[in-house]
């Protein structure tokens, strides 16, 4: 067999302890690593050959935990990261309208505020602010977590949110009048997005698939586990989101290979999808189904994360829950004896709670050896909860550039001795638990050597905090 192409005096890395100095690929398979006089062996006249000049080739990596039509989509979208003010979100979606030539009556959409950066009081915008940009558009803006939305008075009537609105799981805020402000949170948010009177075609969803696939290719992402009925504004149903990427497929289009994510909000979603076919494993090398998503509850940034006790800088929250215990655990049952791996989404050790007592419950009754279900985020939790996630062969999806973006704000979330036990990677890894990194796009930066670094060092990417945070929990770069 001969190679095609051949990368030569490099450092390989096999990520199984050993170390090369070549590779052969044919087509689209790697056929041998060795020495360069291997590899040597496997050379034609045809064959290309990239001299590495003794840089390091590592193989694609996998990107567990993504919104992949979501992060297309905000490229397309109102850059919202780091703005200054609530006027400066008003300044720049004003401007990317009259730059778009966006019209009347059109959706405009803009992602990646938080109030945490602005200068003088950090608190939400709400409509009267968005109302300043136009009364002509539908405007909903996103907060860099996803879990927060705001939107204008002509999008609150177009998408018929009245005060009398009221979605479990969620919350609309209300103004001094009674009448909603603007402020959309958790299931409330998601709820409006599916009923707003707007919908994307399958070229819109493919043309967001292709500009995020290849941002990520950018970093070295060749996978990624990814969960797309989410965040700006997706109206449409899974199954738009499964034919428009077999379309792409097909068209020789795909540039990352996809293991899907499935939003199953309910347990009447669940039920629905169930009458069908698709499982998790089923589909091909570019495609497959991979577990069912939920959310148990909200975020750290906005203080819906569901905790144990009150916040420390918000005396009496303890955030938002999606579900009750019951329900929690009848959704994780009808997945798992239905051949579906499940992964669900829980930042505060309250939520890690409920969610620990479900997954136990159902595996007692319902063993089964190689179930790989997955806790998504796990960032505050306790020493006991860890070991019933080590005991329990649980996999975490997490997010390692978070460790550096939650320094600021963690201690006055949380206090100084729960603290102690948050992001706690290192003694999660020693208990052998399975972790696996993720960006959870458009939330984080796709660097994964960002995320590394935060991991490896405890700092902050931006220079921002000196002192390496809770060092004893750094993992080593391997």
């Amino acid at each position: 067999m001969k190679a095609t192409l051949v990368l030569t005096n490099g450092k390989i890395y096999t990520m199984d302890g050993r170390t090369a100095e070549a590779v052969a690929i044919k087509g689209d398979k790697i056929i041998k690593v060795g020495t360069d006089t291997e590899i040597e062996k496997l050379i034609t006249d045809e064959t290309e050959i990239i001299d590495l000049k003794q840089k390091a080739v590592l193989p694609g990596f996998v990107d567990t935990h993504t919104h992949l039509v979501g992060y297309g989509s905000s490229i397309n979208a109102v850059n919202l990261e780091h703005a200054a003010s609530k006027e400066e979100i008003i300044e720049r979606c004003k401007a990317f309208i009259e730059k778009n030539n966006i019209p009347e009556g059109q959706w405009v959409y803009g992602r990646g505020w938080d109030q945490n950066f602005f200068a003088g009081e950090k608190t939400f915008p709400d409509k009267t602010n968005l109302d300043k940009i136009s009364d002509k558009h539908n405007i909903l803006i996103i907060r860099t977590c996803g879990h927060i939305g705001i939107v204008n008075s002509k999008a609150l009537e177009n998408v018929g949110v009245s005060k009398d609105t009221y979605i479990e799981g969620g919350e609309f805020d209300k103004g001094p009048d009674g009448e909603p402000n603007g402020i959309i949170r958790e299931a409330s948010l998601e709820w409006f997005k599916k009923n707003k009177k707007s919908k994307q075609s399958y070229e819109e969803i493919k043309t967001a698939i292709i500009a995020g696939g290849k941002e990520l290719i950018k970093y070295g992402v060749t996978s990624i586990h990814t969960e797309d009925s989410y965040d700006l504004g997706y109206g449409g149903d899974f199954m738009d989101i499964y034919n428009s990427y077999q379309e792409l497929i097909e068209e020789n289009k795909l540039p990352v290979r996809i293991y899907q994510k499935v939003s199953l909000a309910k347990g009447k979603d669940i039920d629905e999808f169930l009458k069908g076919s698709l499982r998790t494993g089923m589909g091909n090398d570019y495609y497959r189904i991979g577990p069912m998503k939920q959310w148990a509850d909200g975020t750290l940034g906005a203080r819906t994360a569901g905790m144990l006790k009150e916040y420390s800088d918000d005396a009496g929250n303890t955030g938002i829950y999606y579900y009750t215990p019951e329900e929690l655990y009848e959704n994780i049952k009808k997945a798992h004896n239905n051949s579906m791996q499940v992964c669900i989404h829980a930042i505060g050790d309250g939520a890690l709670e409920m969610l620990l007592n479900a997954y136990e419950k159902v595996l007692t009754e319902y063993p089964k050896a190689d179930h790989r279900h997955r806790i998504v985020h796990c960032f505050v939790g306790n020493l006991k909860q860890y070991e019933r996630i080590a005991k329990m062969k649980l996999i975490i999806n997490t997010q390692p550039i978070s460790t550096s973006t939650d320094i600021h704000m963690m201690n006055s979330r949380v206090g100084s001795e729960r603290e102690k036990s948050c992001h706690a990677w290192r003694t999660l890894t020693d208990m052998g638990v399975c972790i696996t990194g993720s960006s959870d796009i458009p939330v984080e930066t796709p660097n994964v050597f960002k995320g590394i670094y935060a991991i490896v060092t405890r700092k902050n990417v931006d220079g921002i905090y000196k002192e390496p945070w809770l060092p004893e929990q750094s993992v080593t770069v391997e």
